[in-house]
């Protein structure tokens, strides 16, 4: 992509975001209008958005910074392709040989050699030709649309089956609709525009970035678990930021390790204006709330950090302990028992749980627990004090 500024127009469609400069006109275009030209083969070598004709294909390569942009790139050549006189199909159109021979004209067809990720179902629902459906999974752009869609239609509801949360524990699927519905920078949300895609070495990351009514830039971050797309994160800007989020958290841990604070709310609440579905930032924030003696605040920071990604941990810790501190047991039990089972192998989750039964009045059970602590961990020196003190 050429170095435009996000506030420059296309200067075709006025609408949507230059992100290139095209030589042909010399100005500033947005994906789609570049399509628009571009697919009459005319660009010149010197434009790196050229389409590029392949040895064995008739269908040009289009280089493309989102998968949306190259769908669109592709179907809308085939659009015109099909109803061009060519000498691979006998001097006819595709259309016009798919229509009185439908048996050369696949013949022809299986002969070419197609680009990664062209549409030859769309191509034969064109020519009204046979072909075997192949179910597609969605892709990252795909997941983040429906994501943004349903933000649009304000069906916040169905969002939480589109990310990596699973906790059956209750409401907080509805906590995370909140938190989502509560977001000031998709709570205007009209349309949204796909600018780039991009994905990790191990393709089990992917970064997606759109620009938002016309004008705000927005990232999504999906991680990919047996073969589907999930989201895991949203920055409001652009994906510069995903790279500095490590550097902020440190900052904050440290600013609450010194106990600053005044500091550490100001630099909290900073950063949640580039991560605002951040479970990292929530937790941080119920520590300042622990900080300034406002467990109740805490509380629920900590569970809009669970609601926000279940599989956080320190939180669910927290939670426990702040009521069995509280001698509420059943709710601590509730807490040290979703992190035993997020983390089986974390011996002091199920040490804080035996205890937590102990005091809720189950002393078999916490004995037992116990038991398989240093069964499993031989040299956990609390399990292994708790069982001699009670056994």
């Amino acid at each position: 992509m050429f170095s435009l500024s996000p506030k420059d127009r296309c200067k075709k469609c006025r609408s949507e975001r230059a992100l290139r400069l095209c030589p042909r006109i010399n100005k500033g275009l947005c994906w789609r209008c570049c399509n628009e030209l571009r697919i009459d083969l005319r660009c010149p070598d010197t434009c790196p958005y050229t389409p590029k004709i392949e040895a064995g294909s008739p269908f040009p390569a289009f280089k493309a910074d989102n998968n949306h942009e190259a769908m669109q790139a592709t179907k809308t050549y085939i659009d015109i392709w099909i109803n061009k006189n060519s000498s691979l199909f006998d001097d006819r159109t595709p259309h016009e040989l798919a229509s009185a021979d439908k048996k050369r004209a696949l013949e022809i067809l299986s002969e070419f050699q197609y680009p990664g990720n062209f549409p030859v179902d769309y191509l034969m629902q064109k020519l009204d030709l046979p072909y075997q459906k192949v179910a597609k999974t969605d892709s990252a752009e795909d997941v983040a649309g429906q994501y943004l869609d349903h933000i649009i239609a304000l069906e916040y509801g169905e969002l939480q089956e589109l990310t990596l949360n699973t906790s059956s524990l209750p409401d907080l699927d509805g906590l995370y609709a909140d938190l989502i519905r509560n977001n000031p920078f998709l709570k205007k949300l009209k349309n949204y525009s796909f600018i780039h895609s991009g994905l990790s070495e191990d393709n089990f990351q992917a970064i997606v970035f759109v620009e938002l009514n016309y004008r705000d830039e927005y990232t999504l971050i999906l991680r990919k678990e047996d073969d589907s797309w999930y989201l895991r994160q949203s920055l409001n800007g652009n994906p510069a930021l995903y790279f500095k989020q490590n550097a902020v958290y440190q900052t904050i841990a440290q600013i609450l390790a010194n106990g600053e604070e005044a500091k550490a709310l100001e630099e909290i609440t900073l950063a949640l204006r580039s991560y605002p579905d951040s479970a990292d930032l929530y937790y941080y924030k119920a520590l300042y709330w622990l900080l300034v003696k406002q467990p109740a605040k805490a509380k629920q920071n900590l569970l809009s950090s669970i609601a926000l990604d279940n599989s956080f941990a320190p939180p669910y810790m927290h939670l426990g302990l702040m009521n069995l501190n509280d001698k509420d047991y059943p709710e601590a039990q509730k807490w040290f028992a979703a992190l035993v089972q997020l983390e089986p192998e974390n011996p002091d989750a199920k040490n804080n749980l035996a205890i937590a039964h102990l005091a809720g009045g189950d002393k078999a059970k916490a004995l037992n627990m116990w038991r398989e602590i240093l069964q499993n961990f031989p040299t956990h020196e609390m399990a292994k004090r708790n069982l001699e003190l009670y056994g």
